[in-house]
């Protein structure tokens, strides 16, 4: 299948800790609390609301995490199996048209994309080892991918 054409795309540095992040469409309008994470945990890997999308790492650290942003008008090219580990979820991005990106500890990324509801597929690649990875700079690196939907979407 041929991909979609790119709407717009954004090149990305994440400080990542605790193995973990946050992508969010738009500001958070109520605190975060530990229930998209346990479900993270005991799921495969990643739980969101339609607002919001925890995604767990298999790395406990990376300062200079790239992490590319594409967004299509359609469904992307396939090219998972070029990527270790590859999670679909759906979000919801807010008037604002920001996607925020928040890991504990760490400054919060804005990265400006239209406002709608999208399919989201989160890769990454890179990965060293489970746990800590040796230094906070293993070499890891992630891919978001927005493509409109109009379906009905919560938790993934």
């Amino acid at each position: 299948m041929a991909g979609a054409e790119l709407v717009v795309a954004h090149d990305l540095v994440m400080d990542m800790w605790y193995g973990q992040f946050v992508i969010r469409g738009g500001s958070p309008a109520d605190p975060p609390d530990d229930a998209p994470f346990r479900r993270a945990q005991q799921g495969v890997g990643i739980a969101g609301d339609g607002r919001s999308v925890l995604v767990l790492s298999p790395h406990q650290a990376n300062v200079a995490m790239p992490i590319r942003v594409e967004v299509s008008a359609a469904v992307p090219a396939d090219d998972l199996a070029d990527w270790e580990e590859a999670f679909e979820a759906g979000l919801a991005v807010d008037a604002d048209g920001l996607l925020l990106f928040d890991s504990p500890t760490a400054a919060r990324l804005h990265c400006p994309v239209p406002p709608g509801r999208y399919r989201m597929q989160v890769a990454g690649r890179g990965f060293v080892s489970r746990g800590w990875p040796g230094s906070t700079r293993p070499g890891d690196r992630g891919r978001v991918r927005l493509y409109v939907s109009s379906e009905r979407f919560g938790t993934p």
